[in-house]
């Protein structure tokens, strides 16, 4: 399983449209926020596994952290 995985989200939605699996928080990040200045529908959420479990731990609108 992997450590991170990016979920995309409609403004305003709490159900992820999908997820992407990154092995390491700075690829993970950075597709993030390079995704969300090029996709401004949609939020991107960087997410840490935590015993399966995954805990947002930073989320991106419009290229920003928000």
């Amino acid at each position: 399983m992997s450590d991170y995985h990016v979920s995309k989200f409609a403004i305003g939605k709490d159900d992820a449209i999908n997820n992407r699996k990154f092995d390491n928080k700075e690829d993970a990040e950075h597709y993030a926020k390079n995704q969300s200045v090029s996709d401004t529908q949609h939020r991107y959420e960087v997410q840490k596994n935590n015993k399966g479990e995954f805990d947002t731990i930073k989320s991106y609108l419009k290229g920003e952290e928000v």
